[in-house]
């Protein structure tokens, strides 16, 4: 009789190793200073640098950068199929409303977190990074292939 064999540990492995490189393309001043940009401007009371809503800002940019970057294995010519550009909507909408959701509930002092402006910013701080992802992801596929 045979030896069964489960992939899934190889899968994570790979996976793993493929974060691992995507991360080289990113650095953590970078994440910060685009969080700056966008969310300084929206908060009127609260005190963002260095906070906790700064780390929970770079947590999620970087899983959208890691999803972008997942993503890219499916652009054909340089542009991402309409099948996977709604199933790359879904995933940015998720990580936009957590963050946004994550932002609410904990500076609900602020009357900024009520505004639909919060609620733009999340989600163009999360579309950029998700497309700074795919970016990565494709010139990493093209380096590969070339």
């Amino acid at each position: 009789m045979g030896v069964v064999i489960s992939l899934e540990p190889h899968r994570i492995k790979r996976e793993w190793e493929q974060e691992k490189k995507l991360l080289q393309d990113i650095q953590v001043q970078e994440v910060q200073a685009t969080a700056k940009k966008v969310f300084i401007p929206v908060f009127e009371y609260f005190q963002f640098p260095y906070s906790f809503l700064e780390e929970a800002c770079m947590d999620l940019a970087l899983e959208a950068f890691l999803s972008g970057g997942k993503f890219s294995r499916y652009v054909e010519d340089r542009a991402l199929p309409f099948k996977f550009q709604v199933q790359a909507a879904a995933t940015i909408g998720l990580i936009a409303k957590e963050l946004h959701e994550f932002i609410k509930s904990w500076v609900d002092e602020d009357p900024a977190c009520d505004r639909a402006e919060m609620k733009e910013a999340v989600e163009s701080f999360i579309t950029y990074w998700w497309k700074r992802g795919l970016e990565a992801g494709t010139r990493r596929q093209l380096l590969r292939f070339h």
